[in-house]
């Protein structure tokens, strides 16, 4: 089980337009700049930079001098945020609910198992979700 490329591609994506700002080359980049440099497909970058702006990490502007720029401050935008806006909010474990514990002796101790297993599980998704919302993309400069 993995989430898709496009988070990495995203970060990538992010990490990019902050950094060519950041150095005052650009104010804003156009989609096929972003392609061409970070060798991602135009239509990858499209999905990703749409997701990017519903999820108000990017801004755009349309014009001869428009593209893209980041919304908000690089510190101010966290690995969470970017996970979120490509991911989603569902559950890193599916959870297998339908398990029929009248089919054991022990039913009780197959019950505590099941919850065992959930809760580990479950520390170990709030783990992962903490650790990226305590890292900005600032961090990496």
């Amino acid at each position: 089980m993995s989430y898709s490329v496009g988070y990495s591609q995203s970060l990538e994506i992010l990490f990019y337009i902050d950094l060519k700002t950041k150095i005052g080359a650009e104010t804003y980049l156009t989609i096929q700049q972003i392609s061409n440099t970070l060798n991602i497909p135009v239509p990858s970058v499209k999905r990703l930079v749409g997701m990017l702006k519903k999820a108000e990490l990017l801004d755009s502007k349309k014009g001869t001098k428009g593209g893209l720029a980041l919304a908000k401050d690089a510190s101010d935008i966290t690995m969470y945020d970017v996970f979120e806006a490509i991911e989603g909010s569902s559950s890193l474990f599916k959870i297998y609910d339908d398990f029929n514990t009248d089919a054991f002796v022990h039913k009780n101790e197959a019950k505590r198992m099941l919850k065992s297993i959930e809760d580990v599980l479950s520390v170990s998704e709030n783990a992962m979700i903490n650790e990226l919302k305590k890292k900005t993309l600032a961090d990496f400069f």
